[in-house]
């Protein structure tokens, strides 16, 4: 018999969806059947994992916080759930609604953390303690999958992307030359490099080197790669930020190499496989996939035990725009000159 099993990822982050990719394979995986997923639109997964074959179908839920909302996503999935006969529902976060809605669906196994309300309603024996919450989400997802005896050994994969999307972007190689893709903002300026950086970091690469450099970022911060067009003496440079997400996807699979943010759009750059080189002045790097290659001060990364971010006394982000500043245009160049050299 098929089974009918779903996914909930309730994070509308893309970045945080795209490190959750591994986890969703792997229940598939375990459970021998495709699954369907329920996520927020903002991580585009509708267009992002339409090519990988152990997802089936991708459903949009809201999970705003608002007591319309609330009641709003609960009996949605619960008509979701019941028209496609779901056998088991994983939650991979501690939201409570898609417990709640797989209780009142009928549905007899439901997983999830087990953190807060969410307990009342999953009925998996071995839950997270609140602690847990405060541990990287990819260890806490981690130890999540070892309590139901199914241990992961995480590896990043690849998202696979149709080869005719790319072919869209064909015209950039004819004139022989490698691209760079730089990803210019974040959905946090605060961690984002300042302008005069990244047109410093491309006039510099422009005089060693002869290479197309195109600029992403979301269309709202278009402004910010025409600034930095602005003050680069590089000609071949182009401002892309029309771009939706599949096709920023499609484009990074045929860079060479991408230098960004810590941002979404670098996470989906070391996704499709291209060499990401990644800004780490703000926040703090991780090893979690070869494709990310972290470029720090040699003041050294920030460190926390309790998050990627610095922490203020009272446990919340500092939001100082000094802190991306600590890594320098030289720096950056420096390790991609080491990265062509080893090519």
């Amino acid at each position: 018999m098929n089974k009918n099993i779903f996914v909930v990822y309730p994070s509308g982050k893309l970045g945080d969806f795209i490190w959750h990719l591994p986890f969703f394979k792997h229940i598939s995986e375990k459970m021998d059947s495709k699954i369907f997923l329920i996520t927020r639109k903002g991580t585009s997964a509708k267009d992002l994992v339409k090519e990988e074959n152990y997802i089936q179908k991708v459903f949009y839920v809201d999970f705003k916080k608002n007591i319309f909302f609330y009641f709003k996503d609960i009996f949605y999935m619960i008509s979701v759930l019941k028209r496609y006969k779901a056998n088991e529902v994983w939650v991979l976060d501690k939201n409570s609604r898609p417990a709640i809605a797989a209780f009142f669906a009928g549905v007899n196994k439901r997983y999830g953390y087990g953190t807060g309300n969410q307990k009342i309603w999953i009925n998996n024996k071995n839950k997270l303690e609140n602690e847990d919450l405060k541990i990287h989400y990819i260890e806490r997802a981690k130890k999540f999958f070892e309590l139901q005896n199914i241990p992961i050994q995480y590896d990043f994969i690849k998202i696979n992307i149709n080869d005719n999307e790319s072919k869209k972007f064909k015209y950039l190689n004819d004139n022989s030359k490698k691209i760079i893709t730089y990803g210019v903002d974040s959905s946090e300026m605060y961690r984002s490099w300042p302008t005069e950086y990244f047109s410093r970091l491309i006039n510099l690469i422009d005089q060693n080197y002869n290479f197309t450099h195109i600029l992403i970022a979301g269309p709202w911060n278009s402004h910010i790669a025409d600034e930095i067009i602005g003050k680069s003496r590089c000609k071949e440079i182009h401002n892309f930020s029309h771009l939706k997400v599949l096709e920023v996807a499609a484009l990074l699979k045929i860079s060479d190499y991408f230098i960004g943010n810590d941002s979404g759009i670098l996470n989906l750059s070391a996704g499709v496989g291209t060499k990401t080189l990644g800004l780490y002045g703000a926040t703090k790097s991780h090893n979690y996939s070869k494709t990310i290659i972290p470029v720090i001060s040699k003041e050294g990364q920030i460190v926390s035990n309790e998050s990627d971010r610095p922490l203020d006394d009272k446990g919340k982000t500092i939001k100082d725009s000094n802190f991306a500043k600590r890594v320098k245009p030289q720096d950056v160049f420096d390790v991609l000159v080491r990265e062509i050299k080893q090519n």
